[in-house]
């Protein structure tokens, strides 16, 4: 996807070869190592009859007055988590709710293996997953291309998080090598449900939401969320930052076996243009994190909405299907602005050149998913074949003038000199790309019961991708194929433990050209993983433990062939190779009906092709919540977050290690809750993310901050 001068995207993928010689050599290593991960309860009301498809294959066990939804529909199949011979974590509604997250990634560290990277200048959220960047995030199974679009999803629309992780090209076609997160959005209860509530921030931030729902008659059910934010920020720009959304979505009960659901989700924000703060080679933060390194004033408006309609349909015990539709457009338009473009580490002076980017974005998004489960040979078959359709428009205006910079003083700043007008700054050429990609894919998966215990899943897909260049593009045309393949075991040793091996593959496209102007052969990454999941304490607890080694060849790196008359001087080969390896553990639900915990522990050893680590990875992740009933009224609880020493750019400069600790207490009166969050407690500076620079895209992490809550919830 084209972005701003700033810092370059990465993608991952490899080729289906039956390698299960590598995953029982690496079954020795795993030996008998008995621990750790799950799911985490999710608050949601009982469907009715008319409705049950709308929580197709979902069961619900109860627990402390909440339900731990067992169905991912992530897998686009009939299995439910504890099923899949594979390791994923699912983070439900109370923990979010509990938390209070102001971002995703205030979310996904409570899953192992998973470090935040940045935002991409205020674009999309991107995290590190197993050691790879830019894992996909998708919205109810579908993958979002809009660039912006999916930056700072809402999540108080999500019902749950889920992360699969590893290589998986099988269900949703391009994908990095590290795996999945999948937001799984609100849908119609029911009940008639209605919440009110009212967040204030010590930033100052103030934010009104609602989540009202039910019945119009025993068929049609509806839901509506929405909300508006205002927030001051905890950085030293001059404007706020708001936000505005809203999400309606209903569901006809057209028969006893056919649902139809219709939704929307609307975004529109308007909020400071941040791109981050400097270190020095040491890794070490220069200046105040509260420092602006551009201006006061610049901001950014982005927008996001989606239509999908969703039709699912049981033709009887054994088979069912669903057909899906999105519509998605987004896009961002920054104000003029002085980019920062790099900082003299000796000088500590800033080179700042006038800047502008707006961009737009369409996609329609079809699914169809045929699932049976039936008797062959007296074993059981979980058959699903499905369809995708995608295609996405990109265009854009940039403008850029590093021939008029204006520099900044980082130890003494002065802002006086304001951007110049967007109409003066000149269009860029050659740097981004107006173009139609249109993705077709087909997948074959089956579950395969060998024996009640044994159960062996294959799958293989073909994608099939053209890139069209469009008017005024500076890119070139591309088309490929794909086929790519996952093979898994799991055997159940007990009723409530289960060990798992699976080999799978994954693609992403490498946009990139050589020195001739022709698009690199997209990336492949293969990998194997071998764990142990289960559940503890009568089916409280739930844990995962893995083993994995991921490998990602065609990674695109400068080709050192390349002259200054080649039709592309700044030509690329797809030669690079990268690797990661580790251990995670997974541990989440109930100890006791008043104490519940999260924890997860990810260790990650990878090698970049320049023979370094890849930048952002963490070595060690970890992360510790819980929550406590203490009375009928009150509860408390909070969490310890630690990340590990990561490579910030090939220097080599290191960020060092972090810890975080937050907390929460509660307070329930009949209808009314009352809720304090502080997050960082111990007011410790750090450097949350920074991804291959020193003066941009470096995230400090935010200081002490509180959030009182209110909420009504009429009964």
């Amino acid at each position: 996807m084209p972005t701003l001068p700033f810092v370059p995207k990465h993608f991952s993928p490899s080729p289906f070869s039956l390698a299960m010689q590598k995953l029982s050599s690496k079954a020795k290593v795993f030996g008998g190592m008995l621990i750790a991960s799950g799911t985490f309860s999710v608050q949601a009301m009982e469907v009715d009859d008319d409705l049950q498809l709308a929580a197709a294959h979902i069961e619900e066990v109860e627990v402390f007055a909440d339900k731990i939804v067992k169905d991912v529909s992530i897998g686009r199949n009939l299995l439910d988590a504890d099923e899949l011979g594979r390791s994923v974590q699912v983070i439900s509604a109370p923990l979010i709710d509990n938390i209070k997250p102001t971002a995703i990634e205030d979310i996904l560290v409570l899953s192992s293996n998973v470090a935040f990277l940045g935002d991409n200048d205020g674009r999309e959220n991107t995290f590190v997953l197993r050691g790879f960047q830019s894992p996909p995030i998708l919205r109810d199974g579908f993958r979002v291309e809009t660039f912006g679009g999916v930056s700072d999803p809402e999540l108080y629309n999500v019902e749950r998080i889920e992360v699969l992780k590893g290589p998986d090209s099988i269900l949703y076609g391009e994908s990095n090598p590290g795996g999945l997160i999948n937001l799984h959005l609100k849908r119609p209860l029911s009940e008639d449900h209605a919440e009110y509530t009212i967040e204030v921030g010590s930033n100052p931030s103030f934010s009104p939401k609602f989540d009202i729902g039910g019945g119009i008659n025993e068929s049609v059910r509806y839901r509506l969320v929405g909300l508006y934010k205002n927030d001051d920020g905890w950085r030293d720009y001059d404007n706020e930052n708001e936000r505005l959304f809203f999400a309606p979505s209903m569901s006809w009960a057209l028969s006893d076996n056919t649902l139809l659901t219709a939704l929307a989700e609307i975004t529109e924000d308007d909020f400071q243009a941040d791109f981050g703060t400097a270190i020095n080679l040491k890794g070490d933060l220069i200046a105040d994190p509260e420092q602006v390194n551009n201006h006061p004033q610049d901001t950014i408006e982005r927008y996001s909405r989606t239509m999908g309609v969703d039709l699912s349909h049981e033709f009887n015990d054994q088979w069912q299907t669903d057909v899906r539709a999105r519509y998605i457009e987004g896009g961002y338009e920054y104000s003029a602005l002085l980019l920062p473009f790099g900082l003299d580490q000796d000088t500590l002076f800033y080179f700042r050149v006038p800047a502008q980017q707006e961009q737009d974005n369409e996609e329609l998004a079809l699914q169809i998913n045929l699932n049976g489960d039936f008797q062959i040979a007296d074993m059981r078959n979980r058959l699903s074949v499905g369809v995708d359709y995608r295609e996405s428009t990109t265009e854009n205006s940039t403008r850029f003038d590093p021939t008029s910079p204006v520099f900044l003083d980082w130890q003494n700043p002065d802002y006086s000199q304001l951007p110049p007008p967007a109409s003066s700054i000149p269009v860029a050429t050659g740097f981004y790309t107006n173009e139609d990609i249109t993705r077709v894919g087909v997948f074959l998966q089956n579950h395969l019961n060998i024996t009640e215990q044994f159960m062996l899943s294959v799958g293989v897909r073909y994608d099939d991708v053209e890139r069209e260049p469009l008017s005024g593009s500076s890119s070139s045309a591309q088309e490929y194929d794909n086929t790519a393949g996952q093979v898994g075991l799991r055997y159940d040793l007990t009723d409530n433990a289960s060990l798992f091996a699976n080999y799978s593959e994954s693609f992403s496209p490498n946009f990139v050209l050589d020195k001739n102007n022709n698009v690199l052969e997209p990336e492949i990454g293969d990998g194997y993983e071998l764990g142990i999941k289960g559940n503890l304490l009568e089916g409280r607890i739930d844990y995962t433990f893995a083993l994995f080694d991921i490998t990602k060849t065609n990674v695109a790196i400068l080709d050192p062939t390349a002259q200054a008359t080649d039709p592309n001087p700044f030509g690329q080969i797809a030669q690079g190779e990268q690797t990661s390896e580790g251990a995670e553990l997974d541990i989440s639900g109930m100890v006791t009906d008043l104490w519940r915990i999260n924890l997860a522990v990810g260790y990650t050893d990878t090698e970049a092709e320049n023979g370094m680590e890849i930048i952002g990875a963490p070595d060690l992740t970890a992360s510790l919540w819980s929550a406590y009933q203490l009375t009928d009224n009150w509860s408390a609880g909070g969490s310890v977050e630690y990340v590990g020493e990561r490579l910030a750019t090939n220097d080599p400069v290191y960020l060092d290690t972090h810890y975080v600790v937050n907390a929460f207490v509660g307070y329930d009166l009949g209808p009314w809750k009352y809720q304090l969050n502080l997050t960082n407690l111990t007011d410790e500076e750090y450097v949350d993310a920074a991804w291959g620079s020193l003066s941009r895209s470096v995230h400090a992490g935010a200081p002490l901050q509180a959030l009182f809550s209110v909420t009504y919830t009429p009964k």
